[in-house]
């Protein structure tokens, strides 16, 4: 059973603003129509016999180019009408208009739109404003296709879109769409996953629907913004100046009045019957029908003069320069902005030819392009330098340009582009010069999405996977790289410095035993408008540093133990405190090495001993010579006296000077009372030097002698 359609032209917004007189007499000629989805209503070159005022459904405005490659220009829902060219005077289109949301339109005729396009008409009025605001609408696609990401484009079209709809659903399959920006379905497919996984729209089976309408306009670029404003600007309120109140001549009812009119010409006077009354008013009728048609076709001038002033105004004053060449090269015609770019006055434009203005490094380019205009039956693009003039200096212009239907005249947009490349260049300079840094780090550096996706790699990184270049790490995982174990603990670490928000520095060993190797990584979340998107990650190779520290482990070791196992002793005094013993030295002492540790080193010298040794340490540090061996009476802790003969010489301990002392028992053991002085050497030299600072709890430090080591207070 086929569903009726409910809708009132009111819906439509320039319907909406007419006054009621006009929409009361546009109501008998307006028919509702429903547009199924990819309806196309015109194609390229077609003569236009309706102009549609949609309720429900949107048109998009595409051009098709010879290779079948489609892009949107603009899309027309609620908002507006489809069939600009009638609006404008014209009568065929240059773009296809598809359906690409099926729903409900009113149509209108194209010879009572005329009509209704009167001089200060409301309808006329309101036409005008809303082909302003497409103009914008259309501006703003080109600069978006252009400049921004397919994941921008994508949320600017649904934005738009879901504008021109009363609901939150949109039928439309990712082909159309991909068809609608110009881009691969891949590319679309792509972004629509993002917004989904962001919890922004929900797709399915062709399904589109909104649920985070905050978050598209968060991302979305602001060409979306630009075009909105512009909208609401033109269409708040949507008010129309005051109607012009006359009949339609339509020309079906262009005889009927024609004979109304003669009858109340010949009413008041009497009439002859027979063949030359009927010629007669014949003729007459016809002489009225032709007066009508005359006051049409001054009507219609007066309009098209009209159009074409205004036409003329949007041509001088638009943003960017329109040229006509030529054959030659030579000037044909050129708007206000053109004139103003090259420098030139436009009632001298037949002087000139435009490749005089481009700069000498590009004319052999620009000559080669405007050859091949000649045959050229698309659009074709190039990008050249102007030599500077008295109002700029150098620019760069970006040209578009297609041939005319004869081929003799090429036609030209051409958009200064000078800031932008100079940004471009500046944003090149800055992203090399972070290049370069990165790839001269001495180690990897990285920057991962959420999903432990590379988005950014340094060269070293790319190196160590063997890989040619950056580029070839961009979309890759730990996973297409390294083993499943190493990549699963990989996105682990990832996962835990996002979701902890903290740093985190580990040291690691890879590889089998025979060829293991250690890294030290480091991992840091990315965050952005306090939301994490990402972690950054360095990591170096520290072989040899761990390899180096194992082996300092390894000789530390050794040497410890070749000193604690020597049958001599061994102590290391600083400051007069006792530091180290090793195991004989701490035999010959009477106290463990752990006991020995820390006692000043008098208390195990002979208390009659500590007056010289202390006048030895005077001389000393007075700068006397003294030997670096000599003998002592040492006190066991049991209270035996050992006769000992103590070498002597600087060390550093822990970063500080100190003694290194050996002790050699040189005498034996002998059980002495607390006044004895009977042992096997009583007497020592003058000349002999105890420890000297070891001895005597002064603060030391080291100076070296052509002989000898001595040591300073």
């Amino acid at each position: 059973m086929a569903k009726t359609m409910i809708d009132n032209p009111r819906e439509n917004r320039i319907l909406a603003a007419l006054s009621a007189e006009e929409i009361g007499r546009l109501a008998d000629d307006l028919e509702l129509v429903a547009l199924p989805l990819g309806q196309v209503l015109y194609e390229c070159g077609d003569t236009l016999g309706y102009v549609y005022f949609p309720t429900t459904c949107i048109v998009s405005l595409v051009f098709i180019t010879e290779n079948g490659s489609s892009a949107e220009l603009a899309m027309t829902g609620n908002d507006g009408l489809v069939g600009i060219p009638l609006i404008l005077g014209g009568g065929t289109t240059t773009h296809r208009c598809v359906v690409q949301s099926a729903g409900n339109a009113y149509r209108l005729r194209v010879e009572i739109l005329r009509w209704e396009l009167a001089p200060a008409s409301g309808l006329q009025y309101l036409a005008l404003r809303y082909i302003q605001a497409l103009m914008t609408q259309m501006a703003q696609t080109v600069v978006c296709n252009r400049h921004h990401t397919v994941d921008q484009q994508l949320c600017r079209w649904l934005l738009l879109s879901f504008d021109r709809l009363p609901g939150n659903h949109l039928n439309m399959t990712q082909e159309l769409i991909a068809n609608m920006l110009g881009v691969r379905r891949e590319a679309v497919t792509e972004a629509a996953g993002k917004l989904q996984a962001a919890g922004l729209i929900q797709y399915s089976r062709g399904h589109i629907a909104i649920l985070d309408r905050g978050g598209l306009e968060a991302r979305v670029c602001e060409c979306y913004g630009t075009v909105k404003k512009e909208f609401d600007r033109l269409f708040l309120p949507m008010q129309a100046p005051p109607a012009v109140c006359r009949k339609r001549p339509e020309p079906g009812n262009l005889r009927q009045r024609a004979e109304t009119l003669l009858e109340r010409t010949l009413a008041k006077t009497p009439t002859n019957p027979g063949e030359t009354t009927r010629l007669l008013h014949e003729l007459q009728v016809h002489q009225i029908e032709l007066e009508l048609h005359n006051e049409e076709l001054r009507r219609a001038y007066d309009e098209a003069d009209a159009l074409r002033s205004r036409y003329a105004d949007i041509y001088d004053f638009a943003p960017v320069g329109y040229f006509t060449l030529d054959g030659q090269g030579s000037i044909v015609d050129l708007n206000l902005a053109g004139a103003i770019l090259l420098g030139i006055k436009r009632s001298e434009k037949a002087r000139h030819r435009f490749a005089a203005a481009v700069a000498p490094e590009y004319l052999a380019e620009f000559n080669r392009f405007l050859g091949t205009m000649r045959d050229a039956k698309t659009k074709k693009i190039c990008e050249v330098s102007l030599v500077p003039n008295g109002q700029r200096g150098e620019a760069v212009v970006h040209i578009e340009a297609v041939s005319d239907e004869s081929g003799r005249e090429c036609r030209m947009v051409v958009t200064d582009i000078t800031a932008e490349k100079q940004v471009e260049k500046t944003l090149g300079e800055r992203e090399a010069y972070l290049r370069a840094v990165l790839d001269n780090f001495p180690f990897m550096v990285w920057l991962k999405d959420t999903e432990s996706r590379f988005l950014a790699v340094n060269l070293p990184l790319a190196r160590n996977f063997g890989l040619p270049s950056v580029e070839a790490l961009v979309g890759k995982t730990d996973f297409d790289l390294t083993p499943r174990d190493l990549a699963e603990a990989c996105r682990a670490a990832d996962r835990s410095v996002l979701e902890s928000g903290e740093q985190a520095l580990v040291e690691a060993r890879l590889g089998e035993a025979g060829d293991a190797r250690w890294f030290e990584t480091y991992r840091s979340p990315v965050t952005i408008d306090g939301k994490r998107v990402g972690t950054v990650g360095f990591a170096r190779d520290i072989t040899h540093r761990h390899r180096l520290l194992k082996e300092l482990e390894e000789s530390e070791r050794i040497h410890r133990e070749l000193i604690t196992k020597l049958p001599v002793g061994v102590a290391i005094v600083q400051d007069g405190i006792v530091r180290y013993l090793n195991d004989r030295a701490a035999v010959l002492l009477g106290w463990s090495p752990e006991d020995g540790v820390g006692q000043s080193i008098l208390s195990f010298l002979h208390e009659a001993d500590r007056p010289r040794i202390m006048a030895i340490c005077e001389r000393r540090l007075r700068g006397d010579a003294a030997p670096d061996a000599y003998e002592a009476r040492i006190i066991h802790r049991s209270g035996q006296m050992l006769l000992c003969r103590l070498h002597v010489s600087a060390a550093r301990w822990e970063g500080q000077v100190a003694a290194l002392t050996v002790l050699e028992d040189v005498g034996e053991s002998k059980q002495v009372g607390p006044d004895s002085r009977s042992v096997r050497r009583t007497h020592l030299p003058d000349t002999e030097c105890a420890v000297v600072a070891t001895l005597t709890g002064m603060r030391l430090g080291v100076r070296t002698c052509p002989d000898q080591a001595w040591f300073s207070a």
